[in-house]
């Protein structure tokens, strides 16, 4: 560890590795030049190849790495292949002019790749900024109304249960706590939903990988939810050979759990779900089916998108598909919607074999 009164280049030796990228890039193109020289008998445009490791390193680590490229290729090429060589001056004019030009056209490029390096950067912050307004006026409208929804009901339920000569049956009495117990979980899920949202927004949610059995993953939540599958036909195809991916259990967890949820609770009582899980050659692909109505081709692109809900009545912040999304493509998978093969929507993800 550093001495605390060190010199800025000692605390951090770090800052310093982009310069010796550099140094070491611009040694490689001169070993080039040279054996260019060697071949062809004759430098030619072979000094062009120096804006090369210039033009990266001011696209990579902006304007006083490439600098230290464009002073380190002249200063190379002068006293490797200009007369008199092993020197630092220039013995024929048209030489002189020669690393001139070269000077000027490589510091010109190094100035360029910087600015389109900072307008890059400053695109992206851009549409960062962009995308936290979108989410905090998101929040703002999921604050304003889906949570404020079930803190009415619930402080409505209380308000009556502590009104002063008020006279419940047991029944009513209980009635009344199981409406509080509902909208005390359903804000309890919102709330759970709008920090994940939150944590996928900031880049927070990294996958925590191990080797897990999708298949056995599928027939948990199944089980786990077999209250709101009740009166449904439920058929899973997975396989009996198990299918291990690297994967966070919790998150994908999360999604299969979302899915078969949304297909429940976005159909008609009775109407099928299926479950089928395939191994590719580089990846596993889980899909969820329902025999429902569908979804039309123009809405599908928005429903993954955070807030967005489709023509069903059921309650919900529309932050589900989102975050389900968000989960898949951590991982380096994708997930979609489309037709179902018997009717219906089909929801599909994939999780790459490979970590």
């Amino acid at each position: 560890m550093a001495h605390p009164g060190a010199p800025l280049w000692v605390k951090d030796p770090a800052q310093w590795i982009p310069y010796l990228v550099v140094l070491t890039a611009v040694g490689v193109t001169l070993l080039s030049v040279g054996l260019l020289q060697g071949a062809m008998g004759s430098l030619g445009m072979a000094p062009l190849l120096y804006l090369v490791p210039t033009t990266l390193a001011a696209a990579r680590w902006g304007r006083w790495p490439a600098l230290v490229a464009v002073l380190a290729s002249v200063v190379g090429h002068d006293v490797l292949f200009v007369e008199p060589v092993g020197a630092l001056t220039i013995a024929r004019a048209d030489e002189a002019v020669g690393l001139a030009l070269l000077l000027f056209t490589a510091v010109v490029t190094a100035q360029l790749a910087d600015a389109a390096r900072q307008g890059a950067a400053q695109a992206r912050e851009a549409e960062v900024v962009r995308r936290s307004d979108q989410l905090k006026t998101a929040l703002l409208r999921a604050v304003s109304h889906d949570l404020r929804t079930p803190l009415s009901s619930i402080k409505a339920g209380v308000s009556g249960l502590r009104q002063t000569g008020a006279r419940y049956t047991e029944e009513d009495r209980e009635e009344l706590l199981a409406a509080i117990e509902e909208e005390a979980d359903r804000l309890d899920r919102l709330v759970a939903k709008l920090l994940e949202a939150s944590l996928l927004e900031a880049g927070a949610a990294s996958p925590r990988k191990r080797s897990e059995d999708v298949g056995d993953l599928v027939h948990s939540v199944v089980r786990r939810l077999a209250p709101l599958l009740s009166g449904r036909r439920v058929d899973l195809s997975i396989g009996d050979d198990p299918v291990a991916v690297p994967c966070d259990y919790v998150q994908i967890d999360h999604v299969v759990t979302n899915l078969i949820e949304n297909a429940a609770r976005h159909t008609p009582a009775g109407t099928p779900i299926s479950v089928l899980v395939t191994r590719g050659s580089d990846a596993v692909k889980v899909t969820v089916a329902d025999g429902g109505p569908g979804i039309p081709q123009s809405e599908r692109e928005r429903l993954l998108r955070p807030f967005e809900r489709g023509a069903s009545s059921s309650r919900g912040v529309g932050l589900g598909l989102a975050i389900a999304r968000g989960f898949v493509e951590a991982h380096g998978g994708r997930l979609w919607v489309e037709d179902a093969e018997a009717g219906g929507a089909q929801f599909s993800f994939t999780l790459p074999l490979i970590a």
